[in-house]
C-alpha cells in the first residue's frame, strides 16, 4: 500500500490542479457500486462525463505510476456546518431531539460557537484543562473557521447548546472555546498551506453538563485506523444515524466553503451521505471505535480527520467516564 501512498504524495497536485478533480487518495476500484477488492488510486470529479467529450489534457489515466486508477463522481465538497436545510423528522423525532436544548449534552446533538449556525458535538476528550474534560467538534464549529489570525474567535467565545440555528441563544451557553486548529484557506500570490484538521475543543462552564456517550451510538473508549472497505457509523446533529464505508485514506481534497476554498491532506474519505449541520460528527467502525472527525462533504461523499491525528494535535484522549 505504500506504493500508492507514495503516488498520490508524488502526483496529487498536478491533478487537483485540473478544475473538475476534487480529491485523490487511497482507495478501492468501485465497479457498479461494488468494492472489487482490488487496490486503486482513486481521484474524485465534480461530474463524471463521457470519455469522448474530455479533452486528451484532462483524462485521467488507467495507471500512474503503473498502479491502477479509478475515478467516481464527488460533486462539489463543502464543509458542512453552514447554511443549514431543514431535513424532515424521522418517526420517533430523533432529528429533533438532536436540535433541542439537552442536558446533559451527548455527543451527537446541535452545538455552535455563538456566530456559528449549528454543527455537532463530536465527543468528549480528557486533558489539561480546567475540569479535565472538553467537547471536542470542528474549528468551523466551534471556533467560526478561524485562521488564527482573522479575528473571527477567540478562547473564551461562548459556544451554544444548541446552535443558534436551533433557537440557541445567551441562555444557553454550555462552554467556552479553549482551544483549535487554524485552518487556512489558498490565497492566490502565497505559498499553499496544507491543512490536516479541522478541530477545536470548548470547555464546559459547569460539570455535569456533558455526558459521553454518543446519542444512538453508545460508548466510544478506543481509536482505530481506518482502511477502504471499513463499514463506519456517525450520529450528526442533521442527519441523526448513518453509516457507509470507507473509500479512501490519505487523501488530499480541495475544500469550498463560502469564498475561500482548503486543501487537506491525508484524509478519510466515506461512503455515507452527510449534510449541513453535521460536521464534528464522530466516525466509527462497527466495533464502536473512533475512527475519524468528520468536516466535509457533498451530495455523493462525505470526509473526516483521521482521529489519531485530532487526538495527537491536542494531546487529549477520548473521555471514557
Amino acid at each position: 500500500m505504500q506504493f500508492f501512498i507514495n503516488a498520490v504524495k508524488r502526483h496529487r497536485f498536478s491533478f487537483l490542479s485540473l478544475p473538475e478533480v476534487v480529491f485523490f487518495g487511497v482507495g478501492i476500484k468501485i465497479t457498479k457500486g461494488f468494492f472489487t477488492g482490488i487496490p486503486s488510486l482513486l481521484l474524485g470529479v465534480k461530474k463524471k462525463l463521457p470519455v469522448r467529450t474530455i479533452p486528451r489534457d484532462r483524462l485521467i489515466p488507467r495507471f500512474i505510476d503503473g498502479l491502477p486508477t479509478d475515478v467516481i463522481q464527488a460533486g462539489r465538497v463543502q464543509l458542512l456546518g453552514y447554511a443549514l436545510p431543514v431535513p424532515d423528522d424521522p418517526p420517533g423525532g430523533q432529528i429533533d431531539l438532536r436540535k433541542k436544548r439537552v442536558r446533559p449534552a451527548q455527543p451527537g446533538v446541535s452545538i455552535g460557537h455563538f456566530a456559528v449556525t449549528a454543527g455537532t458535538l463530536g465527543a468528549l476528550v480528557k486533558g489539561d484543562f480546567p475540569g479535565g474534560t472538553a467537547i471536542l467538534s470542528n474549528n468551523h464549529i466551534l471556533a467560526n473557521g478561524t485562521d488564527g489570525s482573522d479575528g473571527l474567535s477567540r478562547p473564551g467565545d461562548p459556544v451554544l447548546q444548541p446552535g443558534s440555528s436551533d433557537n440557541g441563544g445567551p441562555n444557553d451557553i454550555i462552554a467556552r472555546l479553549h482551544s483549535y486548529s487554524p485552518i487556512i484557506p489558498e490565497k492566490k500570490g502565497s505559498q499553499l498551506r496544507l491543512n490536516t484538521v479541522d478541530a477545536a475543543l470548548a470547555v464546559p462552564i459547569e460539570p455535569g453538563l456533558v455526558a459521553s456517550p454518543v446519542l444512538g451510538l453508545g460508548r466510544v473508549v478506543r481509536t482505530s485506523p481506518a482502511w477502504p472497505g471499513m463499514p463506519v457509523f456517525k450520529s450528526g446533529r442533521s442527519s441523526g444515524i448513518t453509516w457507509g464505508r470507507v473509500l479512501t485514506t490519505g487523501t488530499t481534497i480541495r475544500v469550498e466553503s463560502n469564498d475561500k476554498t482548503y486543501v487537506f491532506e491525508d484524509q478519510i474519505g466515506l461512503s455515507s451521505k452527510s449534510i449541513p449541520g453535521d460536521s464534528g460528527s464522530l466516525v466509527v467502525n462497527r466495533f464502536g471505535r473512533a475512527v475519524g472527525l468528520l468536516f466535509a462533504g457533498s451530495a455523493q461523499i462525505s470526509f473526516a480527520n483521521p482521529i489519531g491525528r485530532v487526538l495527537e494535535y491536542f494531546g487529549v484522549t477520548l473521555d471514557d467516564s
